[in-house]
């Protein structure tokens, strides 16, 4: 029962830092627990771990070693780890007693719980790990928190939820056998007592309540662990061997739901932070007595009917009261706290899946959207083929795409990498949870590089785990164009989050042009080497140039056989298909023989159908969407091709049709003007809003075979030298 060297069956560890005055109560609380295993002729000790202590925590555990305090042998033990875990493993190693029990340093105990935590161990043959069998949360929030044994989850229940909490008793070997892992403080990585829950699970440990005990959790409305975590994730840890130690059981207790009154409580709690600014408002005017009136119709409304609360519980909850009176509002209405229960959601599913999905773990990831639609399409193929082809990824390159399945088409995905979807059961869960899931997984499978093009969800999971992930790997994320809401407003995820520290962590982002580099560059305050201009290939292959095509060779134009203007973009707002409308009409009002055909996906907003109308009213024809690049298309049917954007990145369409012989018309936007340079390599126009300098630029083309000719050349030389895949695999080879 007893350790034989010292004699001591329980030292008590108790882990403090900062908690100052707080410190009294939790270890007035611990006294009163260690007398009931004193009483039972069992020896104790106390030993407070001070890591990097406040001086008045300091002067707060000194006075518990005056023996008039103290029932037991006090020992103090300062170390300088700022970590809890290893904290608790110094506790470990300088504790006396056979078993050992720890404690925060701001928590309180029921004065049974030590007592029965040790005559659990002692009645268990194997090693086991005891827990208080009730936590109750006090303080800020108010909460019941009932403690399952091992026997009673599964490993899925313990990916998604810290099952126990911190607070157990154990052999003292099963501390040494198992410390806690050391976790660099300001790592990110935590919280320490959950991994340290896993990975005693995996080492076949079971956990267990100790019966009718009570553990009273302190929540700090600032500052403290819990507050601490907010920004946390759990480090890799071994999912194969935490699936194997406890698998989904047969027949075992279904996790326990909310009750229809916790989960009705939750959607009152969500109106009432909507709705409070405004009621504050409405009552402002009423007197105090009416107020309180409706205050307690409200309060009865939103409580129900009490659950009936045993002698027992009422028995700790009114010591533990005693000790701390913070505790009372929440025993005071403890039939009426709501009771914490496990997620059960899909999160753990959706994470066990995804990582199995992604093994063998690649070394580079090409992280996208979906694979198929749009110009950042090409360029996620283009990265692909380019880790694909380089010696140090060939054959550990994998797409992974997080949104849309229906939007991929898989038979583009390139030879010799592996394609990933990402389970759009994600979209169930929150936003928030979405974020953890997709920076869990890319932490399981730890790749050497990721590289994000538009993928808004590895950038929303750099928003809350960029430190931890940038760690890990290297990560460089794409910024082409932005998007625009409203009123012109630029959007992008790189810039919708407003601290934006992981910008810092990260290797850089990768732009395709210098005007978006340089936009970059100032308004995020990034120096040069975190923004890097890569020109992309626009096709697999460099064509010769074909000087068979219509732009090429015709120089007569009728309206029978007019010339042909390719239009082959997105119909959305940016790309601007409206101001069509006006160069048709005034293609019309002079009577030139011109066609304009649209070929692209409706991805219009509400008034689209209008657009459409007005399009078809105007001699413009939409000849449905198309995929696999401008090559899919019958360009060397066309004259020239319009692009008319209110705002782009450097659209790889104008690469493209440069290669394929088909000059180019377009507005001076972005990065357009790194490849377009007005009567050399194309034609530029102001704005999307200047149809007189549309229809100029189309008639100068209509009107000299020899100029087109001319563009055409100088177009194709400077498109192949400039986007060429020699090149571009030598930037890909630099970002490893």
């Amino acid at each position: 029962m007893t350790n034989e060297a010292s004699g001591i069956t329980l030292s008590v560890v108790v882990n403090v830092h900062s908690e100052g005055r707080l410190l009294r109560p939790t270890l007035r609380s611990l006294m009163a627990a260690i007398e009931e295993v004193t009483a039972t002729a069992r020896d104790c000790e106390l030993v407070i771990v001070l890591d990097r202590a406040t001086p008045d925590t300091l002067a707060e555990a000194t006075l518990w070693l005056d023996p008039d305090r103290a029932v037991v042998p006090v020992r103090l033990i300062e170390v300088s780890h700022g970590d809890a875990g290893a904290s608790r493993n110094a506790g470990a190693t300088n504790a006396r007693g056979r078993f050992v029990a720890f404690c925060d340093g701001d928590d309180l105990v029921s004065h049974n719980y030590l007592v029965e935590g040790v005559r659990t161990l002692e009645a268990s043959e194997a090693p086991i790990i005891v827990h208080p069998a009730t936590v109750v949360s006090f303080g800020d929030r108010s909460a019941i928190w009932t403690v399952p044994a091992t026997e009673d989850v599964d490993h899925l229940l313990l990916i998604r939820n810290n099952l126990w909490p911190s607070s157990s008793i154990s052999l003292r070997s099963t501390y040494l056998d198992n410390p806690y892992r050391a976790i660099r403080p300001g790592d990110g990585f935590g919280p320490e007592d959950w991994l340290w829950n896993i990975e005693t699970s995996i080492a076949g440990i079971s956990h267990r309540p100790a019966p009718g005990t009570m553990f009273f959790y302190r929540v700090r409305a600032f500052g403290g662990v819990n507050n601490g975590h907010l920004r946390s994730i759990l480090p890799p840890f071994d999912l194969d061997g935490l699936i194997s130690a406890m698998p989904v059981k047969v027949g075992a207790p279904a996790p326990k739901e909310p009750s229809a009154r916790d989960r009705n409580k939750r959607v009152i709690r969500g109106v009432y932070r909507v709705a409070r600014p405004v009621a504050r408002l409405l009552l402002g005017s009423l007197r105090q007595s009416t107020k309180e009136r409706l205050y307690g119709w409200a309060m009865g409304v939103y409580r129900g009917r009490p659950a009936d609360v045993s002698p027992a519980v009422v028995k700790h909850l009114r010591r533990a009261a005693e000790i701390e009176p913070a505790v009372s509002w929440t025993a005071n209405g403890y039939g009426m706290v709501p009771e914490w229960h496990p997620y059960v959601d899909g999160y753990a599913q959706i994470l066990v899946d995804l990582v199995a999905q992604l093994r063998p773990f690649p070394r580079a990831i090409v992280a996208v959207p979906w694979v198929g639609i749009g110009g950042a399409d090409l360029v996620s193929l283009n990265y692909a083929r380019a880790l694909a082809a380089s010696p140090r990824f060939k054959g550990d390159v994998t797409m992974l795409a997080t949104y849309t399945p229906s939007n991929t088409l898989q038979h583009l995905v390139p030879e010799g990498v592996r394609f990933v979807q990402v389970s759009q059961e994600i979209r169930s869960l929150t936003p928030n949870q979405q974020r953890r899931i997709i920076a869990q997984a890319l932490l399981m499978v730890a790749p050497e590089l990721v590289v994000s093009v538009n993928c808004f969800d590895v950038t929303n999971s750099l928003h809350l785990y960029g430190h931890q992930l940038a760690d890990t790997m290297r990560i460089h994320l794409t910024l082409f164009a932005f998007d625009r809401i409203g009123a012109g407003y630029p959007v992008n995820p790189i810039t919708d989050d407003g601290q934006r520290e992981y910008l810092d962590e990260i290797e850089g982002i990768i732009t395709d042009n210098t005007v978006t580099a340089g936009i970059v560059s100032e308004m995020l305050a990034l120096g040069p080497a975190k923004v890097r201009v890569h020109h992309q290939p626009a096709l697999e292959t460099l064509p010769p140039l074909n000087t068979t095509t219509r732009a090429h060779d015709d120089r007569v134009f009728t309206q029978q056989d007019p010339f042909r203007l390719l239009w082959p973009h997105r119909l959305d707002k940016e790309k601007r298909p409206d101001s069509l409308i006006r160069i048709a009409e005034l293609l019309r009002k002079q009577d030139l023989p011109v066609s304009i055909s649209v070929h692209g996906q409706q991805v219009l907003s509400s008034d689209g159908a209008t657009l459409m109308k007005s399009l078809a009213a105007a001699g413009v024809i939409y000849r449905g969407p198309y995929s696999g690049g401008l090559e899919a298309l019958p360009t060397h049917d066309y004259h020239a091709l319009l692009l008319t954007s209110e705002s782009e990145g450097l659209p790889l369409v104008l690469v493209q049709s440069m290669l394929l012989g088909l000059p180019v018309i377009a507005t001076a936007v972005g990065g357009v003007t790194d490849i377009v340079r007005d009567n050399v390599t194309g034609l530029l126009v102001s704005s999307p809003d200047d149809a007189e300098g549309f229809v100029r630029a189309i008639t100068q083309l209509m009107g000299s075979v020899e100029e087109r000719q001319k563009i055409i050349r100088t177009a194709y030389d400077f498109a192949a030298a400039q986007h060429g895949w020699e090149h571009f695999t030598a930037l890909v080879d630099a970002l490893a």
